[in-house]
């Protein structure tokens, strides 16, 4: 190798070795931010929300569903709350199991719960799945531990 061949090269590794020590920092910046947990903040275990259903006119009666934020039960994102019979209620996410949309009430007493993403379908009683979505595939809502006090009429929710 000449002696200017050998300038070049010892140049180009230099200019390419600065580059990269340069960049290094935003590289790792942008890796590190990749990297960021993105999912919504749960509420500790052992946290309880108290609801009270009169104030729900949906839930005046058995068979009845509601679609509400109970704190950040649900990581702020809204639950369904189903009353199945006069003294029990079903407490589920609204966040679809399949690509995380959110589900809204059923359009009719009874029917399903339908995502408008993928076309998963949910039971409105207790937010099992019932009908795959197009492409993929879906499991039931996750439920929330609860109890119903009759004489208050407060729902209790256990996250």
């Amino acid at each position: 190798m000449d002696q200017q061949t050998s300038r070049r090269y010892f140049l180009h590794k230099a200019a390419a070795s600065i580059g990269l020590a340069l960049t290094a920092p935003a590289i790792a910046a942008l890796v590190a931010g990749c990297e960021n947990d993105e999912t919504t903040p749960t509420p500790p275990v052992g946290t309880t929300y108290t609801v009270d259903v009169t104030t729900i006119p949906e839930l005046g009666a058995v068979g009845g569903i509601t679609l509400t934020f109970v704190g950040d039960l649900n990581g702020g994102s809204p639950v369904f709350i189903s009353r199945i019979a006069q003294n029990t209620f079903v407490v589920f996410s609204s966040i679809c199991t399949h690509a995380s949309c959110e589900v809204y009430p059923p359009v009719a007493s009874g029917s399903n719960i339908v995502c408008s993403c993928h076309k998963a379908e949910y039971s409105s009683s207790d937010g099992s799945v019932l009908k795959q979505p197009t492409t993929g595939s879906a499991t039931n809502l996750p439920r929330f531990a609860n109890t119903f006090d009759p004489a208050t009429n407060i729902l209790t929710i256990s996250a």
